[in-house]
């Protein structure tokens, strides 16, 4: 776990995109979030329309990534999505999949997601992550030709950083309670992070 030594106190955080924004974001893209050194390189499936008005990825301040990441023992306390800076110097990134922002994932098509490894691959390669953790069976299944993937470490890896599949942690995804997130994520913090 980490401790709250040297984690800065949240500022006050931006204000929540009106409707109308939100439906100007669709098709935005958000740019890769990206650590200095990567541990970990969470990658989401597609942004939000939140995340594609304010430019933080998992935008929605009540995603529950952001409970999970803090329970998990990720970071120190629960973070804002614009707090990002409290995510690079902990060593994790984010990218996704596709990178266009919708409404909902399922607005996005299996060739969309079958484009996005080659971009996601060479985002690998340039960055060497230890860990590529998906958030999301469905997407990394189609992705990866994986059909019968299950949550956990994966036996093949991405360039030479390990491969993880995560559930979603979208609340649209009712079969994971915050409980079995937060011990599905701390298997991989415990992989990724065991001095602490």
């Amino acid at each position: 776990m980490f401790d709250a030594v040297g984690s800065q106190p949240p500022a006050a955080p931006p204000a929540r995109p009106t409707r109308a924004e939100l439906l100007a974001a669709y098709d935005t893209e958000v740019p890769d979030l990206l650590a200095p050194r990567t541990t970990v390189l969470l990658c989401g499936i597609n942004p939000s329309l939140e995340s594609g008005a304010t430019g933080f990825h998992f935008g929605t301040p009540s995603n529950r990534l952001w409970p999970v990441l803090h329970l998990a023992g990720f970071t120190p306390r629960r973070l804002h999505p614009s707090e990002t800076a409290e995510l690079t110097s902990r060593g994790i990134s984010i990218t996704n999949l596709v990178n266009r922002s919708t409404a909902r994932a399922d607005e996005i098509g299996d060739d969309e997601v079958r484009a996005g490894v080659d971009r996601l691959t060479g985002l690998v390669e340039r960055i060497s992550p230890h860990w590529v953790a998906f958030l999301g069976l469905a997407a990394y299944r189609v992705g990866f030709g994986r059909r019968r993937a299950q949550v956990g470490r994966q036996p093949e890896t991405l360039g030479q950083a390990g491969v993880w599949l995560l559930p979603n942690p979208s609340g649209l995804n009712a079969h994971y309670q915050l409980p079995d997130l937060v011990r599905v994520y701390g298997e991989l913090r415990e992989a990724a992070y065991p001095d602490r």
